[in-house]
């Protein structure tokens, strides 16, 4: 049976990384154990979804991201909006500059594989797995974080963004 990602799946998939946006430097500058204090603690914030065709949706999301020593990183994301929630989590390992690692839907029972590197402003990662392939750029410095999920085949979705806080 093909499960297909909705967009609200696609959310829980931005929870996953920190990375540059377009512009910024792809080398690291800051040590990734650096980047990783950063991302550490609860962010919440909107974000939105356009879908391939109708009006973008808005949703409310809480991330939360947990050092689990050795270079590790757990993060956990909710978002919710009016009749449909969502919940996923993520295992990153980073060592040296290279990200990698797992995510998963809970939800719709789906999930597959992260792997990038680290960046000045967090990771550039790209998602993979059976069902789901995006590239996922979060740019973050001190309170805020942004993310943009853009998916490989916009069947669903075109694009996700996220303004997220933890100020």
């Amino acid at each position: 049976m093909f499960l297909r990602p909705t967009p609200l799946a696609v959310i829980a998939l931005a929870g996953v990384a920190t990375t540059s946006l377009a512009g910024m430097p792809q080398a690291a500058e800051t040590p990734a154990t650096d980047i990783i204090q950063r991302m550490l603690g609860r962010w919440a914030g909107d974000a939105e979804v356009i879908p391939t065709s109708g009006p973008a949706q808005s949703y409310k999301c809480v991330v939360t991201y947990r050092n689990t020593g050795n270079g590790g990183v757990a993060q956990n994301l909710r978002c919710k909006r009016d009749g449909y929630s969502l919940e996923a989590a993520t295992l990153l390992s980073i060592d040296g500059q290279q990200v990698t690692g797992q995510w998963e839907d809970r939800i719709n029972a789906v999930g597959g594989d992260v792997r990038g590197t680290v960046t000045a402003a967090g990771f550039d990662v790209h998602l993979g797995g059976k069902f789901f392939e995006a590239k996922l750029q979060v740019a973050g410095s001190g309170c805020q974080q942004q993310v943009k999920l853009t998916p490989v085949r916009a069947e669903y979705i075109k694009e996700l963004s996220a303004n997220l806080k933890k100020c």
